[in-house]
């Protein structure tokens, strides 16, 4: 019998795989949208956007799609599995215009880490200002 299962990896499972449920469910949303509203959005940027919006508001916890998360951010290696057999399935294309995909990826992926870093950088600074903001209301109890 195999004694290297943690011990509650059972619940562990369940509980990833009932997050990955819900966020598929918001990426379900977004697809009903986009296709509702014939918006020229991904459904996947939608459902983000409603997953923000949700946790923003209150209406979900970040505890509860954790896991599910971080299951998907640990396996992404896999989604790009796809692009590689698209290399490799058009080589003509790659060979003439590799250089300008190879710059194109290149100036994208700066841009998004200098739109990520600058994110990050404002959010870092609105929690800042908030949490003076409530230091600077809170009320001052007096001892007699």
């Amino acid at each position: 019998m195999n004694t290297h299962l943690p011990p509650n990896w059972g619940h562990t499972l369940l509980k990833t795989t009932v997050q990955l449920g819900a966020l598929l469910l918001f990426w379900y949303l977004g697809l009903l949208l986009q296709q509702a509203l014939h918006l020229p959005i991904s459904a996947g940027v939608i459902g983000l956007f409603l997953t923000l919006a949700a946790l923003l508001s209150g209406i979900l916890k970040l505890s509860w799609i954790k896991s599910g998360a971080d299951f998907v951010l640990g396996e992404l290696v896999l989604f790009f599995i796809p692009c590689v057999v698209g290399l490799i399935k058009y080589q003509d294309l790659f060979r003439s215009q590799g250089w300008q995909l190879l710059s194109t990826i290149a100036i994208g992926t700066v841009c998004v880490m200098v739109a990520t870093a600058y994110a990050v950088y404002l959010g870092f600074k609105l929690e800042s200002v908030l949490k003076q903001r409530l230091h600077a209301h809170k009320p001052v109890i007096e001892h007699e």
